[in-house]
């Protein structure tokens, strides 16, 4: 597995990547599971396990991001809830498919690539 680019900055002590990731890839992992059924985002953030990724902070983002160019999967509001950038870089996108561009771009010009 490829290691993860994670500015320095945000990294602490007690969260190592090999830990993020553990705990990520179980959660992300769980929700997939338990989430087939339903059709709306609304009732797959609503799991529990999403609300515990978003909750992982701006450390999670690489992680989020890799899910989303190798996985697909409705990751686009923990996106935004976390990066909070000032504009949503999928303003103006008209489909999934283009949204998932614009965050990847979003990914490359912020250094997380």
């Amino acid at each position: 597995m490829a290691a993860l680019k994670m500015p320095k900055q945000q990294q602490t002590e007690k969260e190592t990547p090999d830990t993020l990731e553990q705990e990520f890839s179980q959660l992300a992992r769980r929700w997939r599971s338990e989430i087939g059924m339903f059709s709306l985002i609304r009732q797959k953030a609503m799991h529990p396990a999403y609300p515990k990724i978003i909750g992982m902070g701006k450390n999670d983002l690489p992680l989020i991001l890799r899910e989303l160019r190798t996985g697909g999967g409705d990751w686009l509001w923990s996106l935004e809830s976390i990066a909070r950038p000032k504009v949503n870089p999928a303003l103006g996108t008209t489909n999934f498919k283009d949204t998932v561009a614009a965050w990847l771009k979003w990914e490359e010009e912020n250094g997380y690539a």
